[in-house]
């Protein structure tokens, strides 16, 4: 009885940290759609292209390849494409979402041809309907440095051979071309603008309300019908995935739509750049790495150090949103450099990663998570995906080395700067919770899981056990509840696309 006021209290405070995580997912959240409506606005503003795509690795294509006979790789300012056969191949454009040729019907091309030949476009609209193509979109010479196409002049086909209608939103584009077997095409970029002037944002707006259902957005949206880039203003009560679950089945009718949350009107500003002092400011982390891994700091402030030194780099990369579709290099250096100090710092312990524990119950407390798991994927889950054999193995050895760093590294650095035990615990988990960052309600879970596998740990001392329970509870619940519950496992920027 005399502990129970203790545990309250921990469970109180447990759950003002779940509230706050989803609040601060929910804020994360809303300044990115403002800030991508405002680079939005701002390019349009300047005649700049919406949609654009910089080809400069395969990666920059669909499936990294070309579909057909035809070589693809890295050139010095462009992707460099070889004809095997002489036979027609088609490159896929990734798109984020999904496109609004109706409105941006002008696509450009920068490339450069090594022989004559020609150049079809093939588009589709979401779902099974058929995807329409114009197989004469434009001629190739040895001359073309610059190809603007109209795609309302073009004359589109079904694979049937029957007429297809003008482009309108396109889940899919691809470039169908045909040069000589062996010769080349170096291609630098391809955009897509508008001819028509797009209404200011304030004359678009439409405010859609609070706990609306399917029929008041419905009825909400309807005045939006024919605008190029209407202006939605999400109800300001969202969490982050219901956020972008909205704006995703917004973008799916109108593509260039601004979409930010209540009472926020977007202005046309460009993202300044701060690359170098982003660089300098990595550059000094790294140095006080350096310095604190070759004379330690010895008294109070020692813990506190190190674990600034091992969070800083991890934490930029995810909660400055330096992870997008792929790491930029500043993010990468900086959390890379902070789990070489943890490593470095704990390299006289290192054995701590595989110790065995000594008895059964060990191994099975970890695993407490997963029955509760299973009953989320019963009642908001899906059937089980299959999931790739190396995906699953690669993903154990990740979760086994969060765990290190959460529970071997920072736990016991916490235990000597906070007066309880449990104190420790609560730090932990909130801070493997904002490593989780923007992603709520996987924020949410892993402050939850991490609460127990740290009160595990403290008991067994052994990250074997609950490196392998991380890993089982985030394949499952990969396997069944992403799409429902749980949004996606991604973090930082890749959580918005």
């Amino acid at each position: 009885m005399r502990a129970a006021p203790a545990a309250i209290g921990y469970v109180l405070i447990a759950v003002a940290i779940c509230l706050a995580l989803g609040w601060l997912a929910a804020r994360i959240t809303a300044a990115q759609l403002l800030n991508q409506a405002q680079q939005q606005l701002a390019r349009v503003e300047a005649h700049q292209p919406l949609w654009e795509w910089h080809l400069r690795k395969p990666r920059d294509l669909i499936a990294s390849r070309a579909f057909g006979n035809a070589k693809v790789s890295s050139g010095e300012d462009g992707l460099d494409i070889t004809s095997v056969d002489g036979s027609p191949f088609e490159l896929g454009l990734p798109i984020a979402w999904a496109l609004d040729l109706r409105h941006w019907p002008i696509l450009q091309m920068q490339l450069e041809s090594g022989a004559s030949g020609s150049l079809g476009l093939i588009w589709q609209s979401a779902g099974n309907t058929p995807a329409c193509l114009a197989p004469l979109a434009g001629t190739l010479t040895s001359n073309t440095q610059t190809l603007r196409i109209d795609l309302r002049d073009l004359t589109w086909y079904a694979p049937n051979g029957d007429a297809c209608p003008g482009p309108t939103i396109a889940a899919m584009l691809r470039l169908r071309i045909q040069i000589p077997a062996n010769a080349r095409l170096r291609l630098t970029s391809v955009s897509l603008f508008t001819t028509e002037p797009v209404a200011p944002p304030q004359d678009t707006s439409v405010d859609l309300p609070e706990h609306a259902t399917a029929a008041d957005i419905e009825r909400a949206v309807a005045p939006a019908k024919n605008w190029a880039m209407p202006l939605f203003r999400l109800p300001g009560s969202l969490g982050a995935e219901a956020m972008l679950t909205l704006r995703d089945q917004l973008r799916e009718r109108w593509p260039a739509a601004l979409i930010v949350t209540a009472g926020v009107t977007p202005q046309p500003i460009f993202s300044a750049s701060h690359a170098a002092l982003e660089w300098t400011a990595c550059m000094i982390y790294l140095l006080a790495l350096v310095w604190l891994a070759l004379k330690p700091i010895k008294g109070p402030l020692r813990p506190w150090l190190e674990i600034a030194g091992c969070l800083l780099g991890p934490l930029w990369l995810v909660m400055g949103l330096h992870w997008g579709l792929y790491p930029t290099a500043l993010g990468v250096t900086a959390f890379v450099g902070g789990l070489v100090f943890a490593a470095t710092i704990e390299r006289h312990h290192l054995q701590r990663l595989w110790r065995w524990p000594e008895a059964r119950r060990d191994w099975l407390w970890p695993l407490l998570p997963l029955p509760f798991a299973i009953l989320l994927i019963v009642f908001y889950g899906h059937a089980l995906h299959p999931l790739p054999l190396g995906h699953v193995l690669t993903y154990f050895g990740w979760a086994w080395l969060q765990q290190w760093l959460m529970l071997v590294v920072l736990l016991r650095r916490f235990e000597l700067i906070v007066p309880r035990p449990a104190w420790a615990i609560v730090a932990v988990a909130t801070v493997f919770a904002l490593l989780h960052t923007p992603n709520g309600m996987l924020m949410q879970c892993c402050f939850v899981a991490e609460l127990w596998w740290a009160w595990c740990f403290q008991r067994s001392r052994s990250v074997l056990p609950i490196g392998l329970a991380h890993a089982a509870c985030a394949l499952l619940v990969e396997a069944g509840l992403i799409g429902g519950l749980v949004r996606s496992l991604e973090v930082s920027a890749r959580f918005f696309f």
